[in-house]
């Protein structure tokens, strides 16, 4: 008899996320539209209220890609160190790589506010230039296409063997500037649909508009930060996960906004120093991207759902954001402390014209 594969039950390695919104998206509209019925027939029958249940929106490796824009171009990634024996690779000085970080449990500092507020600064000074870049002629124009080109890892585990990171390959996503058209993902390393139809987003108004990435929905996010810090707490309480923390909710959509998306540049500033305000937030001074740059991080551990630090990874003189990685903490669930169980790298972000068009 055939080995049914098995799965780690633990929170999901970044960029998967997308591909199960479109359908809890249809889910949670379609809980909301019964709910506001049943509230009606409540309503009509003169009876009081009852609490609505929270969305419990999908577990994720969390928090992903923005900032300002890496254009390099993808191809092959020559992985320094040796294997250690168990799939797991480390430079040879031991130094952290893009598969492990030896000190992850030593490795961290208590400066996030400060890491932050450089890193909001060198966006805000750059923000001027980043507008006029991506005005072109007449400005981005809602029949055009966010285009977003990275190189991913994602955790699996096979045969109920320990779970391991699925070789580096390249992720292309397509996303409508005004979200009310089908997207397309392309990612020729998964093996159960290498292209994807995306589905629109939400229209303004209806159940998970508030946490559309679209770019005109970005547009009309909080550019104070203080404003901004209300408007995601307010957010994640509308539709948070009762296992998670509060905070880590904030985390979580902080990096949901900046994942796949082009942000308005006003509008990640006010995010970045938002998230500096965010309990719990640290400083990893070393990270490495799934395209083998370090940089340093920004990252929380949600330490009562799991052992895994999700990391948000920027260039340390540039403030430039270069990708995410999520790091398991403890020997438990067939991970090594230091495993890195998903990690991704942007390469290109770009508008154009056309869906399934490149940029030249």
């Amino acid at each position: 008899m055939n080995d049914i594969p098995t799965l780690p039950e633990r929170d999901l390695p970044p960029g998967r996320h997308r591909l199960l919104k479109e359908h809890l998206m249809r889910e949670v509209r379609q809980a909301d539209e019964t709910r506001q019925a049943d509230e009606v027939r409540r309503a009509d029958a003169g009876t009081a209220k009852e609490p609505c249940r929270a969305w419990l929106r999908p577990a994720v490796a969390g928090p992903a890609l923005a900032g300002a824009l890496a254009l390099a171009v993808v191809g092959g990634l020559a992985v320094t160190g040796a294997d250690d024996g168990d799939g797991l690779r480390v430079g040879p000085d031991g130094t952290a790589t893009y598969a492990f970080a030896p000190r992850v449990n030593g490795d961290t500092e208590d400066n996030a506010p400060e890491v932050l507020g450089r890193i909001a600064t060198v966006a805000e000074k750059s923000s001027a230039s980043a507008t006029a870049e991506w005005k072109g002629d007449g400005g981005i124009r809602d029949d055009q296409y966010v285009y977003i080109n990275s190189k991913v890892a994602f955790e699996t585990q096979e045969n109920g063997g320990p779970p391991k990171l699925d070789p580096l390959h390249r992720r292309e996503v397509w996303l409508s500037v005004d979200g009310s058209r089908n997207g397309l993902l392309r990612e020729p390393g998964r093996a159960d649909n290498e292209n994807q139809p995306l589905d629109p987003e939400p229209a303004p108004g209806k159940p998970g508009y508030d946490r559309s990435t679209s770019y005109r929905h970005l547009q009309t996010l909080p550019t104070d930060p203080g404003t901004m810090r209300k408007w995601i707490y307010a957010t994640v309480e509308r539709t948070r996960d009762p296992e998670r923390s509060l905070d880590q909710d904030a985390f979580v959509l902080v990096g949901d906004l900046i994942g796949e998306s082009l942000m308005p540049p006003k509008v990640s500033v006010a995010l970045y120093r938002a998230a500096a305000e965010i309990p719990g937030v640290v400083v990893v001074p070393d990270a490495v991207d799934a395209a083998g740059r370090h940089g340093v991080a920004v990252a929380r551990v949600d330490s009562g759902r799991s052992a895994i630090r999700e990391e948000l990874i920027f260039n340390q003189k540039t403030g430039e954001y270069l990708g995410e990685r999520s790091v398991a903490l403890e020997d438990a669930d067939g991970h090594r402390a230091g495993q890195v169980t998903g990690t991704a790298a942007i390469l290109d972000r770009a508008v154009v014209d056309k869906l399934d068009q490149r940029p030249q």
